[in-house]
Parts: structure tokens; sequence; C-alpha cells
């Protein structure tokens, strides 16, 4: 083949491969994703519910002068004392636990800034749920006799046992709550309510009353009048956040 033939076929086989080239080919996939238009709110339910029972904190605090040990040792006899009028009171022993125990030398503080040493002081402190708010505060005075002058009620707050029914009443006003609030704003800015996309709720809780603060032990000689607990109400609050899809 003569020069001018091959340089032909070159020239041929390159418009070939650019033809090749230049018919690949070519594909884009664009993707749209719509986002559905929701109309989300929030509200609160409350409903009132009285206490049925009680949590109550006692220490049984003993000193001596010259002994940590003989400290821990009065304080472990006026425990049991305390732990005896409890079973005796119907508390069981799963409602009763022990929340601290501490021994340590106690001191006077002068004016001067310096300390100087007092003695030892051991303390047990106990927590005791009361089921049954109606003998609660006989169930402190048997203690309190139990224990002398030993033992110090630090607090007493009630609590409702069961929130069960409370709750379900204080979520059913938020759900209503919220859903009128949504049907109102439909109703305002001209758009349907379509189907619930999400719901959420927050814990409920019960809150407490302010602790009830006890004095310590009167001496044994005094008349020891009988311990009263006013339960009052409190109240169960639920939180809801539900999302309706907007329909048109």
């Amino acid at each position: 083949m003569n020069p001018r033939a091959r340089h032909g076929l070159i020239v041929l086989a390159a418009s070939a491969a650019l033809l090749v080239v230049g018919c690949s080919p070519t594909t884009t996939v664009a993707t749209t994703t719509e986002q559905p238009r929701t109309v989300s709110l929030s509200a609160t339910g409350m409903a009132d519910v009285v206490p049925d029972a009680a949590r109550a904190s006692l220490s049984i605090v003993a000193q001596d002068a010259a002994s940590a040990t003989a400290a821990q040792e009065a304080a472990a006899a006026g425990s049991a004392k305390v732990l005896e009028a409890l079973a005796s009171a119907g508390i069981a022993e799963e409602d009763i636990a022990t929340s601290g125990i501490s021994v340590g030398p106690t001191y006077n503080y002068t004016n001067e800034g310096g300390q100087e040493p007092t003695g030892y002081q051991a303390t047990q402190s106990l927590t005791v749920t009361l089921r049954d708010l109606a003998t609660a505060g006989a169930t402190i005075d048997a203690t309190v006799a139990a224990g002398g002058n030993l033992v110090r009620v630090d607090s007493l707050v009630t609590f409702v046992s069961d929130p069960t029914v409370a709750t379900a009443a204080a979520r059913a006003q938020a759900v209503d709550v919220a859903t009128k609030q949504a049907e109102q704003y439909a109703e305002l800015l001209g758009f349907q309510l379509g189907d619930v996309q999400s719901v959420s709720e927050s814990s409920g809780s019960v809150a407490p009353p302010v602790p009830i603060a006890m004095a310590d032990a009167a001496a044994e000689s005094a008349p020891a009048p009988k311990t009263e607990i006013s339960p009052g109400t409190t109240q169960v609050s639920v939180n809801v956040s539900i999302s309706w899809s907007i329909a048109g």
C-alpha cells in the first residue's frame, strides 16, 4: 500500500473514533423530593389529684464526748428501735432504705477562727415510704417514741402512688387543647388539617408539695400530740406535641 493510501486509512480511522465519541450517550438524573407541609402545636394538660402516700426522711443521731465507737453503737441501738417500731406499724422491709451512715468528730468553732474538738457524732439515716397516708402520722409518732431524743424527722413529702388516672386526664386535656388550636389555625389561614404525622409526649410527673419539716423528738415526760398529715392537692402535668399534614 502506498503512503497516501495509508494516510487515508488513518484519517478514516480517526474520524470513526471521533464519531463514536460524539455519539456516546449522556444521562442526567434529577431527583426532587417535596417535604410534606405540616402544622405542629404543643399543649400542656393538668389534673389535680390528692396524694395518698408519703416519704419520710429520718435520722438517728448520737454523740459521745470521748469515743466514736460509743457514738456509733448508740446510733445503731437507736436505729434498731426505730426499725422495730416501723415493722410493728406494718411498714414492709422493701419500703425502708438506709440512705446514709456517717461517723466523725465534732468541733466548736471559736471567734478567733480556731476549732476545738468536742467529741464524736454518729448518724444513721433512713428513707421510709408510708403507703397509707391515713396512718402515716401515727407511724411517725411511734417511730419518735421508740427512738427518743436520738430521732430526727428531717422531712416528709407526700406523693401519688398511682398517677395513672390523673395522667390520662391531663393527657386528654393536652390533646384537646392542641387539636382545637390546630383547627383554629386552619380556619384562620385557610387550609384543611390532614392526618396526624407525629405525636410526642414529655414524661409526666407529679409535683410534690413543699416538704413538711418536722421538729426533733420531744422529751419523754412531755405529752406528745398526735401528728396529722394534711395531703392537700398536687398537679399531674402532661405536655404533648402533635404534627398534622396540611391537606389543602
